[in-house]
């Protein structure tokens, strides 16, 4: 696989653990480093292989390039039945998309699970196209597996919307 074979951009979710659950006293940091689960790695370990760039979505800083500046810990998600006070609003997340300038055009992977497809076709208002290669994956556990496979293999994952 050479670099012109790359995917531009994959987005991959931020996650509940982080790094300050084990250094409750760390600063800020940067995005590359605050979350700090199993599957966010596996993500994160894909994106670096298989993509020129990532972002990852935050619920509560929307889109985070991996040196953006994390303040500090937080517990907050994206639910189905709309935002939680602290959860950030789409009208931002809408913003930041059009600020990042991504072409319509290109397909971009988001290697997260299904409550992903309507939010990033919400943001995006329809006009991008998304690729969800882990569709079908019957839980996270099946998810993890597939990531590890294809980071060992060097064969990305196949397309799926």
């Amino acid at each position: 696989m050479g670099i012109s074979d790359k995917t531009k951009l994959i987005i991959i979710p931020s996650g509940k653990p982080k790094i300050w659950d084990k250094f409750p006293d760390l600063g800020p940091v940067k995005a590359s480093e605050a979350y700090t689960g199993t599957f966010h790695h596996l993500s994160k370990a894909y994106a670096e292989q298989f993509a020129e760039s990532y972002l990852i979505l935050s619920p509560k800083y929307g889109f985070l390039r991996p040196d953006d500046v994390v303040a500090g810990t937080y517990d907050v998600r994206f639910t189905m039945k709309g935002t939680s006070e602290n959860t950030i609003q789409l009208a931002e997340l809408k913003q930041m998309w059009q600020e990042l300038q991504i072409n319509p055009t290109e397909q971009i992977p988001m290697l997260g699970g299904k409550k992903f497809r309507g939010l990033l076709s919400s943001i995006t208002d329809n006009k991008q196209t998304f690729d969800f290669p882990l569709t079908g994956s019957s839980g996270i556990g099946v998810m993890q597996q597939k990531l590890k496979q294809v980071i060992e293999t060097g064969i990305p994952l196949n397309s799926t919307k």
